[in-house]
């Protein structure tokens, strides 16, 4: 079943490919923010479907003798993106409109643009030819996005947007050809302003893919209207057809799968099918652990000096019998083990403060409320209680060893003598297979 679908979805994606040279609009919504966040780190293509629902103040579709408008009530985009460490890029198509996005991502932050493929290539060279052609600007459709990402467990995500966009709904006029009854119609879009934001609950269907329901509302500050979506949002990871992924991820994934060659790792699931209780580490507070490179964790990196390379961990162990000390890896179900020679231990890690995000929220929910209520009073209230409710999930509604550790300059700066060190590690003694798994020597 998982096969069949892949190549129905292949077989999707050679359609998007070839609409790109046959499609003409130039009409865009924000889209969807889940899987572009998901690109992040991805080594791997990322293959996105989603379908929209749109609701509120939409421009119904009426016709006469004129001309006729509407307003598309949903659209499916197809996009792939493609990962450069904090940069992605993507193209796709969202119903008839061929567009590009790019911007930065990380796994609590991204800022995204988007715009429509014919605004960016064929306009801009028309123009280049005829400088007084206004055709860029009558057809410009896009926008950016601002995305913050709270990982809750291995399955569960939730986050939160805020965009500024120029949408734009279809628009036909008849004209007469010639001098004849003959009407012939002349489609061209009609652009509006929107400002607004959302959020997004995204699961972990499996490795390989994932599922996201979205909500974003969107004030039309042109026609003062009212705009809503519903998004469901299904992607997952592909290897590049003909070419995409990205070479220096993959790079980094064959480094790690070198560094696995010269280190004992056991994976946490296989430990809880042997159901034995004495197979576990000590779980600990968050912790900075420093390493003489980064050749000896399989952990995420962080280097707060060219020269100290550091790692947290929330689970530990110490052997006495093989000199070595078990962590966690912090994103991932694998423990790694390292010599007691080749560790130190710092402080506690601690969050980096969620401040300046509050901040910024408050300023865009001022900015929303003013344009939904045109009072000051009103919208500054609306913004001042939207940066503190924010502040407050942050704070009281997850667990803080979950966000993003502080990095500073002085970090892991102080050393310990070994004695100190194997004294600190005393305290979290290894049992089970990890008192006597003899470590790997580095080649």
């Amino acid at each position: 079943m998982k096969h069949t679908l892949k190549k129905f979805l292949f077989l999707l994606l050679l359609v998007q490919l070839a609409s790109w040279l046959t499609s003409c609009s130039a009409i865009t919504r924000p889209p969807a923010a889940a899987a572009f966040m998901d690109s992040y780190n991805n080594d791997k293509a990322t293959m996105s479907f989603a379908f929209s629902y749109y609701a509120g103040d939409l421009e119904r579709s009426h016709a006469s003798e004129y001309g006729a408008s509407s307003e598309w009530w949903g659209d499916i985009h197809i996009t792939r993106y493609i990962s450069d460490d904090y940069f992605t890029f993507g193209w796709g198509l969202q119903f008839l409109t061929p567009f590009l996005q790019s911007g930065f991502v990380s796994p609590y932050f991204g800022l995204t643009g988007w715009a429509n493929f014919w605004s960016l290539t064929a306009l801009p060279v028309s123009k280049f030819n005829d400088p007084e052609d206004k055709s860029f600007l009558d057809h410009y459709s896009g926008g950016g996005m601002i995305i913050e990402q709270i990982p809750l467990n291995d399955s569960w995500k939730l986050g939160l947007t805020q965009h500024i966009s120029r949408n734009g709904r279809e628009n036909t006029t008849y004209n007469n050809f010639f001098n004849s009854n003959l009407k012939i119609p002349s489609p061209h879009p009609v652009f509006y302003t929107e400002i607004g934001g959302g959020f997004y609950a995204h699961k972990k269907i499996n490795d390989d893919s994932k599922i996201s329901f979205e909500f974003r509302y969107g004030r039309d500050i042109d026609e003062k209207r009212n705009r809503f979506a519903f998004t469901i949002d299904y992607w997952f990871s592909s290897t590049p057809i003909p070419y995409g992924g990205n070479d220096i991820m993959r790079a980094y994934a064959q480094k790690n799968i070198e560094k696995m060659t010269k280190m004992n790792t056991i994976n946490k699931d296989s430990l809880h099918q042997t159901n034995t209780n004495s197979d576990t580490l000590h779980a600990i507070k968050r912790q900075w652990f420093r390493l003489p490179d980064s050749s000896q964790t399989i952990s995420n990196i962080y280097a707060p000096q060219k020269s100290v390379v550091t790692v947290t961990s929330k689970e530990i162990c110490y052997s006495e019998e093989t000199h070595s000390v078990w962590l966690k890896q912090d994103v991932g179900n694998l423990y790694y083990q390292v010599s007691e020679d080749s560790i130190d231990y710092c402080g506690p890690a601690v969050s980096k403060n969620i401040a300046a995000v509050s901040v910024l929220e408050g300023g865009l929910f001022t900015l929303l409320g003013y344009q939904l209520t045109q009072n000051p009073i009103a919208s500054i209230a609306l913004g001042t209680t939207s940066a503190i409710g924010l502040w407050g999930l942050f704070k009281f509604g997850f667990d803080p060893e979950e966000l993003q550790p502080k990095v500073y300059p002085k970090l892991c700066s102080e050393k310990h003598t070994k004695e100190q060190v194997i004294e600190w590690l005393k305290q979290y003694p290894c049992n089970g297979v990890f008192k006597t798994k003899e470590l790997k020597k580095m080649k």
